[in-house]
């Protein structure tokens, strides 16, 4: 017998056994009491077992966490990343600064004229692209390893020192393989029914799910390496945990939190091991640029990853074309610098609590918090059907991106942020606070 059920099975024994003239009660009342003291005795007994699962269900998924980051940090210094045909496609590498990117790549904006100031001996341009949507026109080249470095580079290129940075590579926000969780899908209701057109960048999503049954979601994959060199092996489970928490349903009578919507997902994250998976700053950009020319009024990006140069330039174009980005704010603990893009002052940064407003104690902290939502013990739909128990923000930051498309197909954007602001609860210190942003967010 467990400890909770020979604790109440000890009071029952108590109440059941107290002397019958201790009641002094008249008649039938002794029946209706002992029946009284039973339902509660049954009541406490199930409040019990229900709190022992959910500590047991955090437990778990806070060794997943663990379990997660030491995969991240357990990735080998170089990594080499295949086509889906097998063939290497380059190396991953682990720099000085704890982030990782793509071997001796570096991307930079600028016209024409200005990368013609690339045609030094050491560097090899491998593409030129113009991003129409964004507005920018960007060269990705590789260099040699005497000239692998920003100083470096500044010193042989310095017209073009401000507006390079390396192929960073950027991570998704919870893991790929948690063991699936035998229960039914949890009924939702919808936050709004209107015809909504929202955007998100992230892993394929596996559109045959029964939690899509109906949904619309259109999707554009972002893996080629370009010149014949083939493409990414793509992933799906990230993805379609995270459109599940936009327009996938719960259950045969559940429903989507936005059951009108049109789901645009730019896939972009390529497999790194059989766990993990990453995504390149070249194909990210691309991804945002197909996305900008959807008319979309909300983006949600649950990634993470370090500052460059090219992907804040790109967010604030976007973000003065008028589009809303959500960003997840990421799982690497309360003492670790801020992540990005969702410490971009242009982006609406979203940490994750259980259903009570529990902050997730994997959770960054800081001022790029502005939202907190449920994103602790997600049921979501897994790859191959069924659903998994999950956590992390990237699980709460499209929750936040769902209730702000909603508002702002009321209003106008100052108005449906505030909207947001006015409709969360202040469970932190009073008003913006480093662990709750403005508060949470009940949808």
């Amino acid at each position: 017998m467990t400890p909770i059920f020979k604790s109440t099975f000890i009071s029952a024994v108590l109440l059941w056994c107290a002397p019958v003239s201790s009641l002094a009660l008249p008649g039938g009342a002794l029946d209706n009491t002992a029946g009284s003291i039973t339902r509660q005795v049954e009541r406490s007994a199930e409040r019990l077992v229900k709190r022992a699962a959910n500590r047991s269900i955090e437990q778990r998924l806070e060794k997943q966490a663990e379990a997660l980051e030491a995969d991240l940090k357990a990735l080998p210094d170089v990594l080499p990343v295949y086509t889906i045909t097998g063939q290497k496609a380059f190396n991953e590498v682990a720099l000085e600064d704890g982030s990782r990117a793509v071997e001796r790549q570096w991307l930079v904006t600028g016209n024409e004229e200005d990368i013609k100031h690339l045609d030094q001996t050491g560097i090899k341009v491998l593409a030129k692209t113009r991003y129409s949507g964004l507005g920018m026109f960007v060269a990705r080249f590789q260099v040699n390893d005497d000239i692998n470095s920003l100083e470096a580079l500044r010193g042989l290129i310095p017209e073009l020192a401000d507006r390079l940075d390396r192929n960073h590579v950027y991570s998704p926000g919870v893991g790929e393989t948690h063991a699936p969780v035998n229960v039914q899908l949890l009924k939702r209701k919808s936050i709004c029914g209107g015809a909504l057109r929202i955007g998100m960048i992230d892993t394929s999503v596996e559109t045959e799910h029964s939690a899509f049954g109906g949904a619309r979601i259109i999707e554009q994959r972002f893996l080629s390496l370009g010149s014949g060199g083939g493409k990414l092996a793509p992933v799906t489970a990230h993805g379609t945990a995270v459109a599940g928490q936009l327009v996938g349903r719960h259950g045969d009578s559940g429903m989507a939190r936005l059951p009108g919507a049109t789901l645009f997902n730019a896939s972009v994250f390529y497999r790194r091991t059989e766990d993990l998976s990453g995504a390149t700053l070249g194909h990210l950009l691309e991804g945002l640029d197909w996305l900008v020319t959807q008319n979309l009024s909300v983006i949600n990006i649950s990634l993470t990853g370090p500052d460059n140069r090219l992907l804040a330039s790109a967010i604030r174009k976007l973000r003065k074309r008028g589009t809303f980005l959500v960003a997840a704010v990421g799982n690497e603990g309360p003492a670790v610098s801020p992540l990005y893009p969702a410490a971009y002052s242009e982006v609406v940064g979203v940490t994750a609590t259980t259903p009570a407003g529990k902050l997730y104690r994997w959770a960054n902290r800081g001022k790029q918090v502005m939202f907190a939502a449920h994103g602790v013990g997600v049921r979501v739909p897994r790859p191959n059907g069924g659903v998994r128990t999950d956590s992390g923000t990237s699980l709460a930051a499209p929750v936040v991106a769902a209730a702000l498309a909603c508002r702002l197909n009321e209003g106008g954007s100052e108005r449906a942020l505030q909207a947001l602001i006015d409709h969360a609860q202040d469970l932190g210190e009073p008003g913006r606070d480093s662990l709750y942003g403005f508060g949470f967010l009940p949808y």
